[in-house]
């Protein structure tokens, strides 16, 4: 199953976080997956971990990403570990370019 969306590149995230919704939709029970609490500026949230494959721009991987406990969670994070980590990006401001390639290759 194939689930699309818009997530934000935070490069302070440690870890992949989507939202509950996004578990749901791929099938998955959110909370057989391993449990963990995460911090932030407004306090803090569980989230559980489960492996999936993502996709960027044709280039796809398996990956450990978190699915939040809560519905009222609407924020969705690729971290370091699980996305950052997988990639090497460039970045040309001035021309609007974006370079992604898998690490390694």
């Amino acid at each position: 199953m194939t689930v699309g969306l818009i997530a934000r590149l935070d490069t302070g995230a440690a870890h992949c976080i989507f939202e509950r919704r996004y578990a749901e939709e791929l099938g998955l029970d959110v909370e057989s997956g391993r449990a963990q609490r995460f911090r932030n500026m407004a306090g803090s949230f569980v989230a559980y971990a489960h492996e999936v494959t993502i996709q960027t721009l044709g280039i796809g991987f398996a990956s450990g990403v978190f699915f939040a406990e809560d519905t009222g969670f609407n924020r969705n994070f690729l971290g370091r570990s699980g996305w950052l980590d997988r990639l090497r990006i460039g970045i040309v401001d001035y021309e609007r370019l974006l370079f992604l390639g898998i690490y390694g290759s």
